[in-house]
């Protein structure tokens, strides 16, 4: 695991590639501290540079890595869970290696299959490859997004980095507000690829890649997701056989470090199922770690976490969340989030990462599951059903004009289904979170006047004609968008805040690709969510087997206090009259809003703080 970075086509001095290197680095050296590498070739108007978090092959990691006659240096974050496979077929091939490590197999791989090369690793990846004879580089994003790739063209040169401050610390640009990106963030509460909120600085999206050279950038996709129709007839049985078997060796395949690696639990089905097949496969005793929640009963889910923890004799750690804790929090939070995004319980993240990081380097999770096995609530929810039912009968003018009379979450969704033109706008409906009268409502007039391109948040076309089901499109919105974007991006970012690597085995490739062509019955029935995974329960404690399932989210005590917190109220109303990126006086009134002061608005407060936090720690400084 590491954090990488470099510049390609740099219009500077020979003498000042070190330089500038040696800034990125040290911009991302949380994600790297154990030692770092770079290489600049002013010659080639060209450099890279990494900062290494050892995990596999200690000692013959180091990064760049090059081939044998050093025309080809990669840099790389991540783990290609299959490398130890690519490389022997790339050895009968005729390519020597001289370390262990994945990295490497990176290297061989691209000169053996070129950009082909992509679709073969499996695995969480974000890497950087320099070719000096053809003048060109490769960046690349793995499959499911659980890696982040930020990049710019500036007039120094494009440079790129796995975080947006190692793009900031080269010199070559200043933050500046993108105002379609920040309308978007309010409509969804994520930044969807190639946004970022800011101006000028992209972000590749999952299984993307972007190839530079010569002739100039082009952007690619190297996998596109798509649901079977032509699955064979398997039985019920059959299919939970092979979704363990799958997550099995997922998690075997995860396992694999030169160092102790632990497992998030939260003591429901995904993380717990994770953890026991990790501490079956594991000659070590596995650590976990888990969140509680002191203050807010209700929501402890401290019972489960311990029960499994017990059966697993795991070393298991415990740390606490209290809704006290939260501003002291926001600003680090918030430096290594990056973008505004507050699709995920970012909070919680951090909290739990520091508390593993100062024990582990890397640590197994759950996340995935829910979206690629229908694990949210809504997908069955009445609002749901309703609407889908009722879209060709009701007429899409009388929905429009009832709309902004909507009260409460479930109405407008309702509503904003309703009233969508056609599939396309009843998807980004679905994934919309703040109403677009509020959203216009609060946002300052300069961004306000932005147009936002909404169909940033749909998937492949490819994707949408494989679509079976009405849960397909449900799924398959939750992947590309709020998975890919949202949870997967606060996961990274909060981990590697505190050195430390999340692997996630319900991402593996797969079980991605099991995952579309499991019929979707399978998935969701009646009102069992992640049906499947119902048959491997037997491995868990009957308490957590039986039990409904339960999100890592902030409790509801946490919602009310972020309504009435006098600090959310000082940070927003803070904000200048003039220049600022929220409209103060529509603030105001939103938060003296009695009839208002409910969960939807306290989401809308935390999502508002997130957002001004941002702005006064990049663009206000």
């Amino acid at each position: 695991m590491c954090g990488i970075a470099g510049i390609f086509d740099g219009q500077i001095a020979s003498e000042e590639y070190p330089a500038v290197l040696d800034r990125m680095a040290a911009s991302i050296i949380h994600r790297g501290p154990d030692e770092g590498g770079a290489l600049a070739l002013p010659q080639l108007r060209a450099g890279l540079a990494s900062r290494r978090l050892s995990i596999i092959d200690i000692a013959g990691g180091q990064q760049p890595v090059a081939n044998e006659d050093e025309t080809v240096h990669v840099v790389f974050n991540g783990e290609i869970y299959n490398h130890v496979e690519l490389r022997h077929e790339l050895e009968s091939r005729g390519h020597t290696f001289r370390s262990h490590c994945d990295t490497e197999v990176i290297v061989h791989a691209y000169e053996e299959w070129d950009l082909d090369a992509l679709d073969r690793f499996h695995g969480m990846f974000a890497l950087a490859v320099l070719d000096t004879n053809r003048h060109r580089l490769v960046l690349s994003r793995d499959s499911a997004g659980m890696k982040h790739l930020y990049w710019a063209q500036t007039d120094s040169g494009l440079i790129f980095g796995s975080e947006i401050k190692a793009l900031l610390a080269s010199g070559f640009i200043e933050p500046q507000v993108d105002p379609a990106a920040i309308q978007l963030y309010l409509s969804v509460a994520f930044t969807p690829a190639p946004l970022t909120g800011f101006l000028g600085i992209r972000k590749l999206p999952a299984a993307g890649f972007l190839v530079a050279d010569d002739n100039g950038v082009r952007e690619g996709t190297f996998w596109t997701p798509r649901y079977s129709t032509d699955t064979p007839l398997h039985s019920e049985h059959e299919y939970a056989e092979e979704m363990e078997r799958l997550l099995r060796a997922a998690v075997k395949s995860h396992l694999a470090a030169d160092v102790p690696v632990g497992a998030f639990i939260s003591g429901g089905w995904d993380s717990s199922l994770v953890a026991a097949f990790a501490a079956e496969q594991t000659s070590r005793r596995l650590k976990t770690f888990s969140i509680i929640f002191p203050d807010a009963p209700q929501a402890d889910e401290s019972r489960y976490s311990r029960l499994l923890a017990k059966q697993l004799d795991s070393d298991h750690e415990e740390t606490e969340f209290r809704a006290a804790d939260a501003p002291t929090m926001y600003r680090d939070v918030v430096r290594h989030l990056e973008e505004p995004n507050s699709r995920a319980p970012v909070l919680l993240f951090y909290q739990l990462s520091r508390a593993a990081g100062s024990k582990v380097k890397s640590v197994l999770a759950g996340e995935g599951s829910d979206e690629l096995f229908a694990g949210y609530e809504w997908f069955q929810s009445k609002v749901s059903r309703m609407a889908h039912a009722l879209r060709p009968i009701t007429p899409k003018a009388l929905a429009r004009l009832a709309l902004p009379y909507a009260r409460g979450a479930r109405a407008h969704l309702l509503l904003g289904t309703l009233a969508a033109r056609d599939e396309t706008e009843t998807d980004i409906e679905w994934l919309r979170c703040m109403s677009p009268t509020i959203n216009s409502a609060l946002i300052h007039s300069d961004i306000r006047s932005a147009t936002p391109d909404l169909r940033l948040l749909l998937p492949h076309q490819e994707t949408i004609d494989s679509y079976r089901t009405y849960l397909d499109r449900l799924l398959s919105l939750e992947q590309h968008g709020r998975l890919a974007d949202g949870i997967l991006l606060e996961a990274d970012k909060m981990s590697m805040a505190h050195s430390l690597e999340s692997r996630m085995p319900f991402l593996d490739r797969s079980v991605v690709e099991f995952s579309m062509r499991l019929p979707s019955n399978l998935k969701l029935r009646g009102n069992q969510e992640k049906h499947i995974l119902k048959p491997l329960t037997r491995h868990l404690p009957p308490e957590i087997a039986q039990r409904k399932k339960w999100g890592l989210q902030y409790p509801r005590t946490f919602n009310a206090s972020m309504s009435r917190s006098e600090s959310a109220r000082e940070l927003l109303l803070d904000s200048p009259k003039n220049g600022g990126i929220l409209d103060r006086d529509a603030v105001e009134k939103f938060l003296n809003d009695k009839d208002g002061l409910n969960e939807r608005s306290a989401y809308g407060i935390g999502s508002l703080v997130l957002l001004q936090t941002w702005w006064n720690e990049f663009i206000r400084r």
